[in-house]
């Protein structure tokens, strides 16, 4: 690091940012020169001044070091430790005035993140007995632990995706987790349709049943950003996904599921504040066993007992010895193809059935919910005329698939900036997913890939244990952003303010604060339809579901904005009138229904649909915020 700061120091970008922080613009040029010479002088292996500014937090790995942005963010909450320090600012002092030092010192303290555990006043009060269920894919890993929810008189599932509340709140509701404690009957079928990586028991005794009974139901709430399903305002029990769980009520038992998601640039902080924030007696962390290390270091700051339990995979996991070689004609029934863009999964799905007389079913990321679930249940009929799965890495986290086999088109993956391989964990979850436990007697999965070059790096990467996770995601609240918003120049953007917490902000390991994704996007929309909301508005939309990339979705929200700040009412079909969604949706209802023939290109219609759809799941997770703007929920 030593020898990239002189280099960073001299970077336009860096001057304009620490600029927007506050410092004028002499003093930007003087401070940097002062701290880049004492870090090339060895300011970094100094023992004192190492605990002083405690510089493990610092620590970079090689591939990190390359990585131009972590290297600015690690140098910039180095620069505004170290001219914070008291004993620096005495000499300091001398050449900078002392109001641009009280406003360095202010932005830092202020920004401060250093215990995130003390945000959840309520979980402190209590000790809390952590269990952590982790294996791999197919392991049976939240069996257990849904088993536990559905003993409790009180208690909350979280997980990453609507489908999976869904499913968790309706099989309570239902009778179909036989709860912990109470006996199974005898001679009731298993399911093997759920999405949950749980035992898939062949025993007369299942405990996670085809059929529901009444004597195991338990009444429980949804709550997910787009769904809210009250059955009994006196429900003990509430299933949703992780970023609506509660930090103020008090529950028996929580289950939180995938929680190898907490080093997830995006979403991490969510499953970070469940691990510190739930008031849960019993806490339940569901998911790989990647994840152990940082849930320990999380718990050091707590009061709490962390319980380890571990599975092994319930089938084998075999790599084939030989791949595809590029011929499609060798794709048989039960296979799955992986590819990582909509392009690239119909251009499979076009090639395989004009080789095999097959018909492929499709499941990727953008496609609705509900689609891809009626799309997996397809693949999953035998009779249904739909052998083959394409799809995404969405295949790896929420969908029931009855996968023999599944085949990488590539082992690579584009980062939005580079094509760059997939890691130990991904190519192992996704190929996880074949041979599911107890479906149909299988012996077990295989996993290959289309051409044999990229073979041996997945014998390799089956083989091997996953890469370790080595921070846990934070995001800053609502609170904090407007003590620091108080801290920064009046004409301060939205994008400095979300650069705070990842660029200034003392945040200790295991922790880390991100950029925020399509940070230049988010920022410019706020700044341009949001102007003169208030900042609690403004974070609301910037943390919204919105497809940033989409042109047709950022009008479709920059006119729900303008309505909100025009009229405060917002209809969803006065909403809808200008754009291209609903002439799309005519023409192909029109198509469907044999009035007449789609005059466009398909794949350009589905792109705009699954923007339609992208739109009203916003606008449904807006009627849940400020439910008398957007009143229309029901018409969405």
């Amino acid at each position: 690091m030593q020898k990239r700061a002189r280099q960073w120091a001299d970077l336009p970008h860096v001057h304009s940012r620490l600029e927007s922080f506050g410092i004028p613009r002499p003093d930007v040029r003087l401070l940097l020169s002062v701290f880049t010479q004492e870090v090339i002088s060895g300011l970094l292996e100094d023992s004192v001044e190492q605990e002083k500014f405690d510089v493990k937090r610092f620590a970079l790995t090689p591939n990190e070091l390359n990585l131009g942005l972590r290297l600015d963010q690690v140098l910039t909450q180095l620069f505004y430790s170290w001219a914070s320090d008291p004993e620096r600012q005495k000499y300091l002092g001398e050449s900078v005035s002392q109001s641009t030092l009280k406003q360095i010192s202010y932005l830092y303290s202020t920004a401060d993140l250093s215990y995130p555990a003390d945000l959840y006043p309520r979980a402190r009060s209590m000790r809390r007995k952590v269990i952590m269920h982790v294996g791999p894919t197919n392991s049976g890993k939240t069996h257990m632990a849904l088993r536990a929810l559905a003993a409790a008189k009180t208690g909350v599932y979280s997980g990453p995706l609507r489908l999976l509340a869904h499913e968790i709140w309706d099989r309570l509701n239902k009778g179909q987790i036989v709860p912990l404690g109470m006996d199974p009957d005898a001679d009731s079928e298993p399911d093997s349709t759920t999405n949950m990586d749980i035992i898939e028991e062949t025993v007369s005794r299942p405990t996670v049943r085809k059929e529901g009974k009444a004597k195991y139901a338990r009444e429980c709430n949804l709550r997910t950003g787009e769904e809210f399903r009250i059955v009994s305002e006196d429900a003990g029990l509430v299933s949703c996904t992780v970023e609506m769980t509660s930090y103020n009520i008090p529950v028996e038992v929580a289950v939180v599921d995938e929680i190898q998601m907490l080093a997830d640039p995006d979403r991490g902080s969510a499953w970070t504040a469940a691990v510190l924030g739930v008031p849960a007696e019993e806490l339940h962390l569901c998911g790989e066993d990647v994840a152990v290390p940082i849930v320990r270091a999380l718990l050091k700051d707590t009061d709490d007992e962390l319980f380890i339990n571990r599975y092994e995979r319930l089938t084998p996991l075999t790599v084939q010895d030989e791949s595809l070689e590029g011929d499609f004609s060798r794709v048989q029934k039960g296979d799955c193809l992986v590819a990582f863009s909509r392009s690239g999964i119909f251009a499979l799905k076009r090639k395989v059935e004009e080789s095999t007389g097959l018909c492929c079913a499709v499941a990727y990321g953008r496609l609705p919910p509900e689609i891809r679930a009626e799309q997996a249940a397809l693949f999953n009929d035998p009779h249904s005329g739909y052998d083959v799965m394409v799809g995404s890495d969405a295949i790896g986290m929420g969908l029931n698939l009855k996968i023999k086999r599944i085949i990488f088109e590539t082992l690579h993956k584009f980062d939005g900036t580079v094509e760059r391989p997939l890691s130990v964990s991904q190519i192992k979850q996704i190929a996880g997913r074949a041979g599911r436990y107890g479906l149909h007697g299988e012996p077990g999965g295989f996993v290959t890939t289309l051409h044999a070059h990229e073979l041996p790096m997945l014998h390799s990467a089956v083989s091997r244990q996953p890469d370790p996770i080595t921070f846990a995601g934070i995001s800053p609240t609502l609170e904090w952003a407007e003590s620091v918003l108080q801290a920064l120049p009046s004409d301060a953007s939205h994008r400095t303010l979300m650069e705070v917490a990842p660029y200034v902000a003392n945040v200790r390991p295991p922790c880390r604060a991100f950029v925020p994704s399509k940070v230049e996007e988010r920022s410019r929309f706020v700044e341009t339809h949001l102007k003169d909301m208030k900042l609690y508005e403004k974070l609301l939309i910037d943390g919204s579901p919105m497809s940033w990339l989409d042109g047709a979705a950022v009008e479709f929200a920059a006119r729900l904005c303008q309505m909100y700040n025009d009229t405060i009412r917002v209809g969803i079909l006065d909403a809808l009138q200008i754009g291209p969604y609903m002439k799309t949706l005519e023409k192909v209802e029109d198509m469907m229904s044999g009035a007449r023939s789609y005059a466009g290109a398909p794949f350009q219609a589905l792109l705009v649909l699954e923007g339609l759809h992208k739109s009203l799941v916003l606008y449904l997770w807006l009627s849940y915020r400020p439910p008398v703007a957007f009143h229309q929920s029901e018409d969405a």
